[in-house]
């Protein structure tokens, strides 16, 4: 990735800590990219990170914390967001939206340029119903998670057009490797419980994109002018079907296939469920959500023409390699 020594620096990374951001703050180092992370007061941080990285501790929702932060920084790679597809939603707006509020307060006060991480739920009840380039309108949400990615990223849109934040939009789509939520820990754990993962047989797309190749998605768009006032999908438009990405972690951890259910009878129990565990105020994640379900019940068509075209991206690591990087991990962190 050559275009990464054009990026202003330093860098703040926000969520660093985490799946994505921990491989974006890996490869900014690789490039002797001087970078700040805004890491919790009680989060672990990397050994690694100790004399090359600068650390400010405190909360995306402390505006003192966010100030130091983004002190100095000249572009801002924004991940921090609540990232699981069940919760208290009023955190989802305190952290996602009003944390993201913050950062893009300093980010025009500094004169700083924001890459903010989305997501492709964004586009909502859409992802089922059509291909999804980037002009794509936004559609119809779900539940907390895909609701304050939506606010937080017309937000980011109207800091662009209305206070002069330079601005790119990243949509990732299903993000998969070693640490991922959703696609490794839940799908272990749906394949461990023998319960249903795929729905309708699961022969649709997964839209896929391998964590790495998601860190150099973000890091090419931070690197030129050309990205401002732009959105790009971040995926590795492959074929690989949720079929084959859920038999392949099973395979690895020795369960049998997994089991499928009608998408007519998940959506009943998405919704059903849903409502029992609101209604008791249940903690816990129900088996199935409706966001989980428009993601893994859908035909994920998600057009990366852009970011090819406009970035000149081929993604680096392929599936085969990705699901060897999960193996390594599965026996070492999950044995």
């Amino acid at each position: 990735m050559s275009a990464e020594g054009k990026i202003e620096q330093p860098v703040l990374v926000t969520g660093a800590t985490g799946f994505i951001g921990s491989r974006v703050v890996y490869k900014l180092l690789q490039n002797g990219i001087p970078v700040k992370v805004l890491a919790l007061p009680d989060e672990a941080t990397p050994s690694e990170w100790t004399e090359k990285v600068e650390i400010v501790r405190g909360s995306i929702s402390d505006s003192h914390a966010v100030e130091e932060a983004a002190k100095g920084a000249k572009t801002i790679i924004h991940l921090v967001a609540i990232v699981t597809d069940w919760g208290d939603e009023k955190k989802y707006w305190e952290f996602t939206v009003e944390g993201s509020r913050l950062i893009f307060e300093q980010a025009v006060k500094n004169k700083a340029r924001v890459v903010l991480a989305s997501s492709i739920v964004v586009y909502g009840d859409k992802i089922y119903s059509q291909s999804c380039p980037e002009e794509t309108a936004y559609g119809k949400t779900f539940g907390p998670y895909s609701r304050t990615k939506q606010a937080q990223e017309k937000l980011a849109w109207d800091y662009y057009k209305n206070k002069g934040m330079r601005l790119t939009v990243v949509r990732p789509a299903n993000v998969y490797g070693p640490r991922s939520g959703p696609w490794l820990h839940d799908v272990i754990n749906v394949l461990k419980s023998g319960s249903p993962g795929l729905i309708s047989g699961g022969n649709m797309n997964a839209g896929l994109a391998y964590v790495d190749n998601v860190a150099d998605i973000l890091i090419l768009a931070a690197s030129t002018e050309n990205t401002i006032g732009r959105a790009y999908n971040a995926s590795d438009g492959m074929d690989v079907t949720w079929k084959q990405y859920f038999t392949d972690i099973a395979d690895m951890i020795g369960v049998k296939n997994p089991k499928s259910i009608p998408r007519p009878l998940a959506a009943f129990g998405a919704y059903l469920l849903e409502g029992i565990f609101k209604l008791f105020s249940i903690q816990k994640r129900p088996p199935i959500t409706r966001e989980a379900l428009n993601l893994v019940g859908s035909d994920n068509r998600i057009p990366i023409d852009r970011v090819k075209n406009e970035l000149g991206y081929t993604p680096q690591v392929s599936y085969a390699e990705g699901l060897k990087k999960i193996k390594e991990y599965i026996d070492k962190e999950l044995k």
